[in-house]
C-alpha cells in the first residue's frame, strides 16, 4: 500500500513540475488542456507552452528559442485572432501585431494583419507597417530608417 502510494505521490509531483508528457485528448480525440513541447528528450528545455481547447490553442502562447530565451508570445483571442510579440535575442520587443488563422477551401492559412510595430534593438519604435490578409499595404518609419531608393 506504502509503495502504491509513494508511486501515485511521485507521479502527481512530476506532473507539476512538468517532466511528465502533459498531453491529453478531449472525447473526440482533440487536444484538451496544458501542452508542452521540448527540444529535448530530457525534458528540461522547452520549446511551447501553451493551453488547447477542444483542439484550438487559447489563451498565453510561448515560444523558445533552443537557449531557452523567449522568441513569440501569442495570446488567442476569438474568433481565430491572436496578439503576437517577437522578441530579439537579448529579450527586447522586436516587433508586436495581430494576427488570423482562417480556414480557407485549401486549408488553414496564417495572415498578418493590421498594424505590426517595429522596434529596434534600444526600444525606439522604427516602423508601423499596415498589412490586409498577410500582404503589406503600406510603411511608415518614424526614426529615418528608410531604406534608400532602388536605380
Amino acid at each position: 500500500m506504502r509503495s502504491l502510494l509513494f508511486i501515485l505521490l511521485a507521479g502527481v509531483a512530476t506532473a507539476c513540475a512538468g517532466g511528465r508528457p502533459t498531453e491529453r485528448l478531449d472525447r473526440h480525440d482533440q487536444r484538451q488542456g496544458r501542452y508542452r513541447t521540448y527540444y529535448d528528450d530530457a525534458r528540461t528545455q522547452p520549446f511551447t507552452w501553451g493551453r488547447y481547447r477542444h483542439g484550438q490553442p487559447v489563451g498565453r502562447w510561448r515560444y523558445y528559442a533552443p537557449d531557452g530565451a523567449l522568441q513569440r508570445y501569442e495570446r488567442y483571442r476569438r474568433h481565430g485572432f491572436s496578439d503576437i510579440t517577437y522578441y530579439y535575442p537579448g529579450g527586447q520587443v522586436a516587433r508586436q501585431g495581430r494576427a488570423r488563422v482562417v480556414d480557407e477551401h485549401n486549408g488553414l492559412h496564417f495572415y498578418w494583419l493590421g498594424e505590426w510595430r517595429y522596434y529596434s534593438l534600444a526600444g525606439a519604435l522604427d516602423s508601423v507597417q499596415t498589412y490586409t490578409l498577410g500582404k503589406r499595404q503600406s510603411t511608415r518609419y518614424l526614426t529615418g530608417n528608410q531604406p534608400s531608393p532602388a536605380k
